[in-house]
């Protein structure tokens, strides 16, 4: 399946580099391998190494997001404490929606 990120020589295509959302969405899946699958292997370098030089034009939210998740993946983590995590970085985002915003904290107060 992400055979389809690499090029004719094998290696994972440069175009990649440039999609930010991209790059984190395939390192938190890298993570997911299991023994002898060097693909992911791969996958987990390329991205850790394109993720530590983030430049460009990339919100301050994002690059939060990205921190966090070379800290440590998301399957690893306390799933309560992550949701409150994601609650603060979600309210910080400048496009959140409130009605989503407000039914999560509230859940997450409850329990």
């Amino acid at each position: 399946m992400f055979n389809c990120f690499k090029d004719q020589k094998g290696n994972f295509k440069e175009c990649l580099s440039k999609d930010s959302k991209g790059l984190l969405s395939l390192h938190e899946a890298s993570y997911l391998c299991f023994e002898g699958e060097n693909l992911l292997d791969e996958a987990m370098e390329f991205t850790t190494m394109h993720l530590k030089d983030l430049k460009g034009d990339v919100s301050r939210t994002l690059k939060e997001e990205v921190r966090h998740s070379l800290e440590m993946p998301l399957h690893r983590r306390m799933r309560r404490l992550e949701q409150r995590w994601y609650i603060d970085a979600y309210n910080m985002k400048e496009a959140h929606n409130r009605k989503l915003l407000e039914p999560a904290k509230l859940d997450f107060n409850i329990v």
